[in-house]
């Protein structure tokens, strides 16, 4: 292997050396054995053992016993413990070997010699101290601190195996096999993707506000959504002083944690120095298998009992998807007096479908290093008020090599220079492109073609009773085209009604810098009002086909729009719009009035309205990965609050109604430690002046087997309608707590699911003045309507499947259980 190659293999060395340790132990002398009275043959517990002329050293257990292991010992142990003669014994070097010693009591005459065991372990001593010592070694204890640091992420293809390239893809793509590494144990891995960050990171305790300017960052690599998404999820603010960390969305024990001492097994095996401190070597294993802990080592200081270095991965029964396994060193430095602060962060996930999978996965990898340390050195507030927590200086990417290679803490390897080299064949390969191409029209459901997309796919055929069989076609550009504005259409036939509907929109982004995206759309196609917001994620195809019910309360609207997405600052998002749309029932949704002068009831054909809305939303700390027009939220731990205000102003453009809509909404996704993430939310609203039911509260239903998260699954559409109301829902994930437990079912990694919905609202009688309200509409009364749910997800590691019970306003002759599944990937 070359020297190049090497520099790669030493970083996931300590990576392979944890996971194979049980057995390979080359270089380290392992001493373990017993330590007994000479006259009582009694075991004599809590006797020093180190390595003469060192400090490496342990103490025996209860029953006397001891192990000790070290790449740096001397020839000799010494035993020693009060009451007790001293006593030396030769060992041998790097090797595994027991050494059983009996020591002879001191001849001095004693009236009486008690031996008192302490009622503690060592072990659990060392945990206490590190306990109470967490706020004192905490970096949150410290009013600001900033660093400056450096970001290595990687993706690499893995499982390549030997036939790689005999594989009929690469044969086509035979350049790949140049750019092939190797990890120490000859796995190879081809890298994919390297991103690196060079910023400054700043901190202030009170207020609580981050801060990171981005003076350096460059991506070298295949450009795919997908995986920047996870690059979210691999930025892990990992603080193991917290009772619970966060790892790919799901709440781990921490080792640190205060209650830790009820999920791990924690062993006092070592102690030596670490760079000049002198530290305890303590294990960590889980208790039980399926909880959500770790395992390994982590170093404590003698005097602070700080951290000083952690290296753990994700415990063999985890319940955890697609992970195959996840090691991390942590390492700590001391700043100065009574401050210790990371200096060193390394992640390697490995992740497959599963742990013997024969299709491609992938390492991601990451490593960070922190230098330039300044602590207590408060900044004014008008620094952090800025418009985004992570601020990215201009010319950021335009960095040269010589600027990079005195930034790196280590140096790229042979293939992760040449990404770049392999990406450029690739994207010449004609091969390549089609197989590309596939990917995306497979995640997204729209296929590339140069500058323009064609789809959906989600939404190509239909069924519904107004226009029984549909088909459609959608297109829109790609940033090929252009990166600042986006065109899309569509077009539906209908082949009972014989009808094309259609529509249109324009997404513009107005600015570079913070998101301000300007949209223009028009429509002219069959809805479903009342319908869950989400039902669009699952496409047309699916709901309709999939159908409890049929749709037979659909509605044709013209509708035409305009509207303004800006983030006006840091946590607030502000939506302005303008919206015109005209109604017409199609089915038992009519549209009726009283006609004064012959008291007779007239149908109505249309309505229209004409809205001016405005909402205000704000959440703290939520992060956003950002495409071109698009962006996913990496979700925030604190509450997000929503103020919307609806306008319906009567004249513009014909509208007939004069209204206005007031409504809050809170909504929070959440850890809550061992007892899994919780979800909730509440809506509440309020309708002034009068209008037509259709532009009322319309409390979402759902007629479909696929499962929502907030809408209620087993009310119809349009069965209650409000112009005062109030709404929750709450569902928790439970993960393995109570399936792990369960002999035999906890090899299947199946998670418990509850939750509840609760609606309750009212509707006043001066709106029938207006538009008569169906007969199919129900009124709630004094009794809200309230639906529980009771499900088991990750069914194979995708699918979830909910009993759903309606506890309230029953339907006669009609079922109160019902069953609902969806799909989801998730960790």
């Amino acid at each position: 292997m070359n020297k190049k190659k090497k520099v790669i293999n030493k970083a996931l060395f300590i990576f392979f050396l944890l996971l194979f340790s049980g057995s390979y132990n080359a270089q380290k002398t392992i001493v373990f054995g017993s330590v007994k009275d000479q006259s009582s043959n009694e075991p004599i517990p809590y006797t020093k053992v180190r390595f003469v002329g060192t400090k490496i050293g342990t103490l025996t257990d209860y029953n006397g016993n001891y192990r000790i292991e070290t790449y740096y010992p001397s020839d000799s142990l010494v035993f020693s413990i009060s009451g007790y003669k001293q006593l030396k014994k030769k060992v041998v070097k790097d090797q595994e070997q027991s050494v059983n010693v009996k020591l002879d009591v001191l001849s001095k005459q004693f009236d009486e010699i008690k031996i008192k065991i302490p009622d503690e372990l060592s072990s659990v001593k060392l945990h206490k101290k590190l306990i109470e010592n967490k706020s004192a070694n905490n970096k949150e204890k410290l009013d600001a601190y900033q660093y400056d640091v450096y970001s290595k992420t990687q993706f690499d293809l893995n499982n390549i195996g030997d036939g790689f390239n005999k594989n009929g893809l690469v044969k086509k793509l035979d350049f790949l096999v140049d750019y092939l590494d190797s990890t120490d144990d000859k796995e190879s891995y081809l890298p994919l993707i390297l991103s690196e960050s060079y910023s400054s990171f700043y901190f202030n305790n009170n207020p609580r506000q981050k801060k990171e300017v981005i003076q350096a960052s460059r991506i070298t690599g295949i450009e795919n959504v997908q995986l920047n998404q996870f690059f979210g999820e691999m930025y892990l603010d990992v603080n193991l002083y917290d009772n619970i960390i966060n790892l790919f969305n799901r709440g781990f024990i921490s080792p640190a944690s205060n209650f830790a001492p009820n999920f791990y097994k924690f062993v006092l095996a070592d102690s030596s120095f670490i760079d000049d401190s002198w530290c305890y070597k303590m294990t960590f294993s889980p208790k039980r298998t399926g909880d959500l802990t770790l395992e390994g080592e982590m170093w404590i200081n003698d005097t602070t009992y700080a951290l000083k270095l952690v290296k753990a991965k994700i415990s063999p029964g985890a319940n955890l998807n697609y992970i195959n396994d996840l090691y991390f060193e942590h390492h700590f430095k001391k700043v100065q007096k009574e401050v210790w602060m990371l200096s060193k962060e390394r992640i390697i996930a490995d992740v497959k479908l599963t742990k013997k999978s024969k299709v491609y996965g992938f390492f991601a990898k990451r490593y960070s290093s922190r230098t330039n340390y300044v602590i207590n050195k408060q900044l004014p507030q008008s620094f952090y008020n800025a418009d985004n927590s992570v601020n990215v200086e201009d010319g950021s990417s335009m960095k040269s090599e010589d600027y990079w290679e005195t930034k790196r803490s280590e140096k790229l390897s042979h293939q992760e220079k040449n990404i770049d080299l392999m990406i450029d064949s690739l994207n010449n390969s004609s091969f390549f492109k089609s197989l590309k191409n596939t990917t995306y029209f497979a995640t997204t459901g729209y296929f590339p073609l140069s500058k323009i997309e064609i789809g959906d796919a989600f939404q190509l055929m239909s069924v519904n009773p107004v226009e029984r069989f549909r088909v459609a076609l959608a297109l829109r550009t790609s940033n090929y085209f252009s990166r600042k504005i986006e065109l899309g259409g569509n077009i539906a036939y209908g082949f009972e009604d014989k009808r094309f509907k259609y529509g249109g929109k324009i997404r513009y982004n107005i600015s570079n810098k913070k998101r301000s995206l300007l949209s223009i759309y028009y429509k002219n196609d069959i809805e479903q009002v009342g319908q869950s917001m989400n039902a669009s994620e699952i496409g047309a195809s699916f709901s309709t086909v999939f159908n409890t019910a049929p749709f037979d309360k659909l509605t044709f609207v013209n509708k035409r729009g305009i509207s303004l997405e800006n983030d006006i600052k840091k946590d607030i998002v502000l939506f302005n719009s303008f919206e015109w749309k005209e109604y017409q029932a199609l089915g038992l949704a009519n549209y009726t009035r009283h006609n004064l002068l012959n008291s007779s009831i007239d149908t109505v054909d249309k309505i229209t309205t004409a809205e001016f809305s405005t909402c205000f939303r704000w959440t703290k700390g939520e992060e956003f990965i950002s495409g071109a027009f698009d962006r996913v939220s990496l979700r925030s731990k604190y509450p997000i609050f929503s103020i919307r205000g609806v306008f319906g102003v009567k004249g513009v453009l014909g509208s007939e109604f004069n209204y206005q809509k007031l409504e809050l909404d809170i909504q929070q996704n959440t850890q809550i430690g061992v007892l899994g993430r919780i979800m909730y939310g509440v809506n509440v609203g309020y309708i002034f002046g009068e209008t037509a039911y259709p532009f009322l509260k319309l409390h979402e239903g759902s007629q479909s087997y696929w499962l929502f998260t907030r809408t209620s699954n087993k009310l119809a559409f349009m069965e209650f309608i409000s112009d005062q109301y109030i709404s929750s829902y709450i569902e928790n994930h439970w993960d393995g707590l109570l399936f792990d437990r369960i002999p035999l079912v906890n090899k299947l990694k199946l998670r418990l699911v509850t939750s509840a919905k609760f609606i309750y609202g009212s509707i006043r009688d001066e709106h029938e003045e207006l538009i008569l309200i169906p007969d199919f509409v129900n009124r709630f009364g004094k009794t809200p309507y309230v639906e529980v749910n009771i499900g088991i997800e990750n069914i194979f590691k995708l699918i979830r499947v909910d009993l759903i019970y309606r506890a309230t306003h029953q339907l006669p002759g009609e079922s109160p259980f019902g069953v609902r599944f969806k799909y989801a990937i998730t960790f």
